[in-house]
């Protein structure tokens, strides 16, 4: 059956829930609804005269026993199935009570967030995943740090250290130089399963055959339509504005800055922690704190609503520096 792309969408408010050993709720769908037999994150529609938050509170207890003390928004996904236009109003329950119990039937478990990628879920529900499987660090390496094979030397070393998702900016080659190097740069990190997010055209990143693309401020503002499938994005903020262009387009994490001043754009008027949390917490999207971060900086930036931190020099290893 044909679905009108224009019509309103289904809403359904959904709940990644955590215990204390960092494991998450799932639960499996009846045979017979939609989507049946797979696995899921509880969750249900939210009624005409609810607010997502009154309906997530109100599901959660129906469906899996557990009373919510306090939620904050992590997505919001839209979704086409062929039969059916949903939008994923997502929630991270960071505080409930009770003992989670499949109300309806269900079979619910907890499960590692490492394992989630082994399990059949919704179409809808594999953004959730991506999001809840991004490491805290997000190293970038660029020209600052010197000539291009200190560049490799340098991607290499924070591989070696278990950084597996890394940001590559050179902006400054020719295009054959550029995709030379990055070549040897992406060939590194498929070897040693680390994501290599290319500061470049989505364009380029497609002639590389690269699996992710950070987009730059001007790309953000100017793109039109829809990026293209199979791809992971990122994008560069300094703006609420920008940021709410970035959700839209459906990227997997936004990077904000800049948090603190900076060597490399000291001209930069720092956003400070106050409005960076106000910033984060005001769009269902994972944000990484850019500028002046050290790697002592997570605890700080994960209280101010970062899912993690990004920077240059911060992750700079003593054998490049030195």
């Amino acid at each position: 059956m044909a679905i009108n792309h224009h019509a309103k969408p289904l809403t359904v408010v959904v709940a990644v829930i955590q215990n204390e050993q960092g494991q998450v709720l799932i639960s499996q769908r009846a045979k017979d609804a939609h989507q049946g037999g797979l696995w899921e994150f509880p969750g249900g529609k939210v009624e005409p005269a609810e607010s997502s938050q009154e309906a997530l509170y109100r599901e959660l207890l129906e469906e899996v026993n557990l009373s919510i003390h306090s939620a904050k928004p992590l997505l919001k996904i839209h979704h086409h199935y062929p039969d059916l236009f949903v939008c994923l109003d997502v929630y991270l329950v960071t505080s409930y009570q009770g003992e989670a119990v499949g109300m309806e039937g269900q079979v619910v478990k907890w499960v590692d967030i490492n394992c989630l990628e082994g399990i059949e879920f919704p179409v809808a529900n594999k953004a959730i995943i991506k999001s809840l499987m991004l490491p805290r660090y997000y190293p970038i390496v660029d020209e600052s740090i010197g000539s291009v094979d200190q560049m490799l030397e340098h991607l290499m070393a924070l591989i070696e250290q278990g950084y597996s998702m890394i940001q590559w900016r050179v902006k400054s080659l020719d295009t054959r130089a550029y995709k030379a190097i990055t070549k040897k740069a992406l060939e590194l990190c498929r070897e040693r399963k680390a994501v290599l997010f290319l500061n470049t055209s989505v364009d380029m990143a497609m002639a590389l055959s690269a699996q992710a693309v950070h987009l730059d401020t001007q790309t953000i503002k100017n793109f039109s339509g829809d990026l293209p499938e199979n791809m992971l994005y990122a994008a560069s903020c300094h703006s609420s504005e920008e940021i709410k262009q970035a959700h839209g387009l459906g990227v997997l994490f936004a990077v904000l800055s800049p948090v603190s001043r900076t060597k490399s754009h000291p001209e930069a008027r720092p956003l400070g922690w106050s409005t960076f949390a106000l910033m984060a917490d005001k769009f269902a999207m994972p944000i990484f704190a850019l500028g002046g971060m050290k790697l002592t900086d997570l605890e700080t930036a994960i209280r101010n609503n970062a899912c993690g931190i990004s920077g240059i020099r911060g992750f700079l290893t003593n054998k490049i520096n030195g």
